[in-house]
């Protein structure tokens, strides 16, 4: 299996996607920085003749702990590690380079594993990318409000540890499709269309029955993925994060279960 690992964290090393992808991760961050100082900006022009100062507003806030929040979220560097690591593999199926592992003797399990790894690990390293990015820029800029020293570490820490299980969640769930069909289509439409499609529905739906009054906020807490979207750093909210790894978790290990199924029985020779 280290064989393989080296061949393929090789490969991605000269990937000319994956380092554009990578260096999309680490901008958009400051772009979103950029967006935030344009709005404050306009702000301040529009609330000309009024007094109070628009950055003692800022530095009461809690922008930064705000967008950590937004992290671990099914999108963003999320989407950019699937489109990466979708096109990346399929390559392997097409070209063949799957069945010459086998042909080679080489186990289904380390190679079922290898990819999984490799899959994992270009999300988080994308997570990564982003989440210093956004720690960095906004950190500077808008500082942490505040929040004392000890909620900003606390954050932190769960706003990676959250967002690592959401980069298992969806490689997982991708590999799965990959293995499965070893069709670049259906393992790049399908985790999209859970992530994007799937999410806007609920959000509609839950919006809708809350305006009726149908659902309370405690009855939106236990809805999956919908869930990720009210998580809030700058409350510690053991009661909704437990809520999220109670769907997460299962579903990672599920994904990564029938991965392994679909392709300990494809035939590939």
């Amino acid at each position: 299996m280290i064989n393989i690992l080296q061949t393929e964290f090789f490969r991605l090393k000269k990937s000319v996607l994956f380092w554009v992808m990578f260096g999309v991760c680490a901008a958009l961050p400051l772009l979103s920085v950029l967006v935030n100082l344009l709005g404050l900006a306009f702000f301040e022009i529009e609330g000309m003749g009024v007094e109070y100062d628009v950055w003692e507003l800022v530095k009461k806030s809690d922008i930064t702990i705000l967008t950590l929040s937004g992290l671990p979220s099914l999108s963003g560097d999320s989407l950019f590690a699937l489109i990466c690591t979708s096109i990346f593999l399929s390559k392997e199926f097409s070209g063949g380079t799957f069945r010459n592992m086998l042909l080679a003797n080489r186990r289904r399990s380390d190679v079922y594993l290898s990819f999984l790894i490799v899959a994992v690990t270009i999300g988080a390293t994308y997570l990564g990318a982003t989440f210093v990015s956004t720690l960095l820029f906004n950190g500077i800029i808008f500082g942490f409000g505040t929040a004392t020293a000890a909620k900003v570490v606390t954050a932190c820490v769960v706003s990676l540890a959250l967002g690592l299980i959401s980069v298992l969640f969806l490689q997982t769930m991708m590999c799965m499709f990959m293995f499965g069909t070893r069709k670049l289509a259906v393992a790049l439409a399908c985790p999209l269309a859970i992530c994007i499609v799937a999410p806007s529905i609920l959000f509609s739906f839950v919006e809708t029955f809350a305006q009726f009054g149908l659902i309370t906020e405690t009855d939106m807490s236990w809805i999956p993925i919908y869930n990720l979207h009210l998580l809030d750093l700058t409350q510690n909210d053991g009661a909704l994060i437990g809520k999220i790894l109670l769907y997460l978790v299962p579903l990672t290990a599920l994904f990564g279960y029938l991965g392994w199924l679909f392709f300990k029985k494809a035939d590939l020779k």
